[in-house]
């Protein structure tokens, strides 16, 4: 969205990683904004936001935090709102939204072995889901 392109055009980048394949790359910036790109030819593929970034809240001084699953298959990120997106890594739909912690998320992390990911809230709480 335009908006979207705004809101990066003026962050600053805090997160770049590769899928596990080395097919996509994930950015994240300031302001709760994260994109895929193609890891070959850079072209963006799909943007996420969080919650507050849809609702037009300021979250201009939080980094979004995100990673990609082992198997490829989903993007994770957290939200000001205490919840965590999954999103389908190939179309960018977001398949779920997990509610758990009482405030904004500040990191998430996929476990490399198995079906599972760890949150972590403002009150140092950790959820493994």
């Amino acid at each position: 969205t335009p908006e979207c392109a705004y809101v990066l055009s003026k962050s600053e980048w805090t997160l770049m990683e590769f899928n596990k394949s080395g097919k996509q790359i994930l950015i994240g910036a300031m302001g709760g904004v994260a994109l895929s790109l193609d890891g070959y030819e850079g072209s963006v593929l799909h943007s996420f936001q969080s919650e507050t970034g849809r609702t037009g809240a300021s979250s201009q001084s939080f980094p979004m935090a995100a990673c990609f699953t082992p198997d490829d298959r989903s993007v994770i990120c957290r939200n000001n709102d205490g919840t965590v997106s999954c999103y389908q890594a190939d179309s960018g739909l977001l398949v779920r939204t997990i509610r758990g912690h009482p405030d904004r998320v500040g990191a998430v992390a996929a476990n490399p072995k198995y079906s599972q990911f760890a949150s972590a809230c403002t009150n140092t709480a950790v959820w493994i889901c």
